[in-house]
């Protein structure tokens, strides 16, 4: 069996010191920034001010509520797309499962600026611009989450399926009660990819919506910038709610993600 020497152990355990320092770095520095920065951008005691003076100058409360509310009907359409999808490809015995899987690859293969014209150009006839389901509603279907668990499903045993099948279980209650059980993991994982790239999006909540009210945190941050452009502290506050709901889905599920990652690796 391989075995590290003490020198060599001594190595990685500095190396992932030092590169988990440069990547919580930034963190750091806007919740440091946040308490601490004055209007001069000197460091002082720590204080709520620069939150107060943040929540004061943009709706903030309002544009987080937006961002939850989108975050929550995007991911929740995306896994529930993504695993009725799946299953129909695995378990429908359709012909040809491979190219539909195909149509679905297809998608994240074309550069998502390429289809913003069409989207926008949808979302105003539905006369739905500078409206909360306009954010959501064109990314309810995402080709990566279909194939996450489409992959989860194919390594399923297919005699406990026939099993399943001799027993009675039809394909609601064999989804629900056993396959999804067991494919938690993924579900976990999918859901996290999901909502984190929908509370990070930007440019597409900038381009259909125009007042602050139904901007989501993202935009109003870039807004609090130059509103605020001379006060770094209360900038900082702002980057602060915005990150912390990330932060705390991410350590949260952090046990389920590496285990996600480890079985994709073995996969």
């Amino acid at each position: 069996m391989f075995r590290r020497s003490k020198a060599s152990q001594v190595f990685m355990v500095a190396l992932g010191i030092i590169l988990a320092a440069i990547v919580l770095l930034p963190v750091l520095y806007i919740f440091i920034g946040a308490f601490t920065f004055n209007a001069s951008g000197v460091v002082s005691r720590p204080t709520l001010g620069n939150f107060t003076a943040a929540a004061s100058s943009m709706p903030l409360v309002r544009q987080v509520g937006n961002s939850i509310i989108v975050t929550v009907c995007q991911t929740v359409g995306q896994i529930v797309t993504a695993i009725l999808a799946a299953y129909a490809i695995v378990f429908c015995n359709f012909k040809r499962p491979q190219l539909w899987m195909m149509i679905f690859l297809l998608s994240l293969m074309i550069p998502g600026e390429t289809t913003i014209l069409s989207n926008y150009l949808n979302v105003t006839n539905w006369g739905l611009i500078d409206t909360i389901p306009a954010i959501f509603l064109p990314y309810l279907v995402q080709g990566f989450t279909v194939f996450l668990f489409r992959q989860a499903f194919r390594s399923f045993p297919s005699e406990l399926r026939d099993a399943c099948a001799i027993d009675g279980a039809g394909h609601f209650r064999f989804m629900f009660h056993i396959l999804l059980p067991i494919t938690k993991s993924t579900i976990i994982a999918a859901t996290i990819n999901s909502a984190v790239s929908a509370w990070n999006g930007y440019f597409w909540p900038l381009l259909v919506t125009n007042s602050p009210e139904t901007r989501t945190i993202q935009v109003g941050i870039t807004q609090l910038s130059g509103a605020e452009s001379s006060h770094m502290g209360v900038v900082l506050a702002g980057s602060a709610i915005a990150i912390i709901p990330t932060l705390i889905l991410t350590l949260t599920f952090n046990k389920s993600l590496r285990g996600m990652t480890v079985a994709g690796g073995l996969k």
